[in-house]
């Protein structure tokens, strides 16, 4: 197991505990490295402390409730691990450059379009592409995956990388179900620390060897929504789902990443052929 591979079992550990306080002697034995060793080698790979890292998630996932929710901005606060409101709204405003309140009617959106600024514009577009959101109720499912972290219209790599591995281990069957999970908003985070799993799925009795992590996503309620053609265009159908029917639908979501299920995705397609399955958990 190199290095990468080690410090990446911490990352996972940190994300699914992101409301526990971190221990570096936790995070040091999962990583296989001793604690005076652990900092420096998440430093150099990550180019965050472990501190850091911990508080920019969170960050991002209060970024992302004063978004996509009308949740009070103390609970967000709260969640987030500060004591009062007033606390949450000087830090916040140091890391974003806005108040809660600011960034919540005012977010800077690089293709990003808000429920509110819909309807006040009376656009549509879940009519304007003819999309419609399904809720569907889908059961656990097993994957192997590979972590990519970059410009999500990077992603292809790793997805090359899982393919070559799979096909090294013989994954395909032609019942295997390809997807992504996308846990970081551009909007939010800077591109370069966008994070995103490469899946394929396994069989749940599956032991994944070396080079790929095996993981479980939890059955649920999904909202869906079907994305066809260029994957360039992904943000108008997000924003569909996400600015247009979630405000008007009364649901709220999870913190679970956003999955991308890649229904038709043949490296020879013609581009307009693509169709994928976005799909947002939902509480």
């Amino acid at each position: 197991m190199n290095a990468h591979e080690r410090i990446r079992r911490a990352l996972r550990y940190m994300e699914l505990h992101l409301d526990e306080p971190v221990s570096l002697a936790v995070l040091a034995d999962i990583s296989m490295y001793a604690p005076h060793h652990f900092h420096h080698v998440f430093r150099g790979l990550i180019g965050e402390g472990v501190a850091e890292y911990q508080r920019r998630l969170k960050m991002q996932r209060a970024a992302g409730s004063l978004l996509y929710s009308n949740r009070q901005i103390i609970d967000i606060a709260l969640q987030a691990g500060y004591g009062s409101q007033e606390a949450f709204t000087r830090a916040f405003k140091r890391w974003s450059g806005f108040t809660p309140k600011h960034y919540r009617k005012w977010a800077p959106a690089h293709e990003y379009i808000s429920g509110e600024m819909l309807m006040e514009s009376k656009q549509s577009l879940l009519k304007e592409y003819n999309l419609t959101v399904e809720v569907k109720t889908f059961p656990e499912k097993h994957v192997a995956s590979m972590r990519y972290t970059g410009d999500y219209h990077g992603c292809g790599v790793v997805h090359e990388q899982l393919g070559d591995w799979a096909a090294k281990h013989d994954l395909f069957t032609g019942e295997e179900e390809w997807l992504g999970l996308c846990y970081d908003d551009p909007k939010i985070t800077p591109a370069e620390k966008c994070r995103y799993d490469a899946c394929i799925t396994v069989p749940d009795t599956y032991d994944v060897p070396e080079g790929a992590e095996k993981r479980v996503i939890e059955a649920g309620r999904y909202a869906t929504i079907l994305h066809k053609g260029s994957y360039s265009t992904l943000y108008l159908t997000y924003a569909a789902l996400l600015g247009e029917w979630l405000p008007q639908s009364g649901e709220e979501l999870t913190d679970a990443p956003c999955q991308q299920v890649y229904l038709k995705h043949d490296q020879d397609m013609p581009e307009e052929e693509l169709l994928t399955e976005i799909r947002v958990e939902l509480k």
